[in-house]
């Protein structure tokens, strides 16, 4: 039984995410920690993106690729963050591309995001992404913070993993 407190909380992250999705397209500064942008196609289209730069206070952030096999309605992705992220915090997952619900577990620094199987499955080649609210952002942005990705696979193939740097986001107009 929700509570009235978990409904707005809920209704707040909900209006949140979907004036994030609209925020995001216009972002006009995407610097990596490294200095590195991705742009590709695939599964090197993977970005994970903190949408507020701000060293060791909360943020949304966003894990985006485009689909290299088909995503299905129960697809799971593992997100790993460096012991520098602070993930008490994260409590909620959220898409303005991919349809239905997903479900949040955290063990340690690893999140796992279970597409719930209420929406259809995403067809490849179509660019998603996925929020993420909130993590604490690491105390200094000095050097390069990767985080381990691992996005789901057709039956016939296994998970792809990788290791992505994180772009710190400095400015949306």
């Amino acid at each position: 039984m929700l509570t009235k407190f978990m409904f707005n909380k809920i209704a707040a992250l909900t209006l949140f995410f979907g004036m994030l999705s609209f925020s995001t397209g216009l972002a006009q500064s995407n610097v990596s920690a490294s200095g590195k942008s991705a742009v590709a196609t695939g599964r090197d289209s993977l970005t994970v993106k903190a949408l507020r730069a701000a060293p060791g206070k909360p943020s949304l952030y966003e894990v985006s690729f485009v689909t290299a096999d088909s995503l299905a309605a129960n697809a799971l992705i593992v997100i790993s963050f460096p012991k520098t992220f602070n993930l008490s915090q994260l409590e909620i997952a959220g898409s303005s591309t991919i349809n239905g619900g997903f479900t949040l577990t955290r063990r340690g620094q690893e999140v796992q995001v279970r597409r719930t199987g209420l929406g259809a499955a995403v067809p490849p080649g179509k660019r998603v992404s996925l929020q993420l609210g909130l993590i604490g952002n690491p105390a200094s942005f000095s050097a390069a913070h990767q985080v381990r990705v691992q996005l789901p696979a057709t039956r016939a193939a296994a998970a792809t993993t990788k290791n992505m740097d994180v772009q710190f986001i400095t400015s949306v107009k």
